[in-house]
């Protein structure tokens, strides 16, 4: 075939082109790595996607001199390929070969073949690769993963690999955001004998001081979660205030539930990695909001550059520096 470097520049329809170049190197990609990290956990090696990525580059980049077509890996031919014992890369040299021999001198030989013959070898190919043990193992573990894990095998099933794979990535990415926009919190209680402090709900028996409420963020603060985080640290305080003490009404001979005072609302930051510029308004206007009902807002081991950011922003000298440390224990002690 003739070089085609010398139509590269400039783009004609620059602007038509573009969505389907970034849609056909996205989806190419995604393809590629998907049946290779397959293969890699079948056979247990170690697969770097930035080197698949560069592989895939080059040989883009080569074949565009040439009029090729688009490179990608195949999810059936490398499935194919896989159950007829190809160890390395040399069977796909010799596939080539053979290909582009039975292009040159074999047509009319293949030329009546069935085409559901030919899908009978892909299939037999694609069966090889069904993890069904992985399936039952997520319905087991993880029911959100292995809907994502049905949602990608169906779309790939019925709507081609193509479309699969852009399905099962917007639901892994709705996922994630998900996840992030709702992250874990947790109200916290000392094990007895100890200066640990755990989740109430995991350990029931972990002890709370009265008119102080402990609770601990497990994610990074940033806009999307602010005002989740916020909610469920009303939330604990409200059932802080509102624990039973176990007060016995004399004349009632019953306990009666006794509202208290929340004095110090302590936030456990150790699992927090970052904090953007909503979080500290938003942290701002709870520590504001507190001090007017007498509240007191406490931090307990905020990271380097969280720390940082609540130094610069000048929200450090609001809270008091006196009210920011090092662990929980010394935070219910001070």
């Amino acid at each position: 075939p003739s070089l085609s470097t010398d139509i590269w520049f400039p783009v004609i329809e620059f602007n038509k082109l573009i969505s389907v170049v970034i849609s056909v190197a996205i989806v190419g990609f995604m393809e590629s790595i998907a049946i290779a990290k397959q293969l890699a956990t079948k056979h247990h090696y170690e697969l770097d996607s930035s080197q698949e990525l560069i592989g895939l580059g080059m040989a883009n980049i080569l074949g565009a001199m040439f009029f090729s077509y688009p490179v990608t890996g195949s999810f059936s031919r490398s499935a194919v390929n896989d159950s007829s014992g190809a160890e390395s890369g040399i069977s796909g040299m010799i596939t080539a070969t053979l290909v582009m021999i039975v292009l040159l001198f074999l047509t009319s030989v293949f030329e009546y073949i069935p085409s559901a013959t030919l899908a009978a070898i892909v299939i037999s190919g694609v069966l090889g690769l069904l993890d069904h043990a992985e399936a039952i193992f997520l319905w087991k573990v993880h029911k959100l993963d292995f809907s994502v894990w049905m949602i990608s095998f169906l779309g790939t099933m019925f709507l081609g690999v193509e479309v699969g794979l852009l399905i099962a990535v917007g639901v892994s990415i709705l996922l994630v955001m998900y996840e992030s926009a709702y992250p874990h919190t947790a109200m916290l209680g000392r094990l007895p004998g100890t200066t640990v402090y755990r989740n109430v709900k995991q350990y029931p028996k972990a002890e709370m001081y009265e008119g102080i409420m402990l609770c601990r963020i497990d994610a990074p603060i940033y806009f999307a979660n602010t005002q989740h985080i916020r909610e469920k640290i009303s939330k604990y305080e409200r059932m802080a205030a509102q624990r039973n003490d176990g007060l016995l009404n004399a004349e009632a001979n019953s306990i009666v539930p006794q509202k208290q005072q929340i004095n110090f609302i302590i936030v456990d930051m150790s699992p927090v990695s970052h904090i953007d510029s909503s979080a500290i308004h938003v942290l701002g206007d709870m520590n504001d909001s507190y001090k007017k009902n007498k509240v007191q807002l406490c931090l307990c081991n905020p990271s380097t550059d969280v720390m940082a950011k609540l130094v610069v922003s000048g929200l450090a000298k609001a809270i008091g520096e006196d009210y920011i440390f090092v662990c929980m224990h010394d935070a219910v002690n001070g």
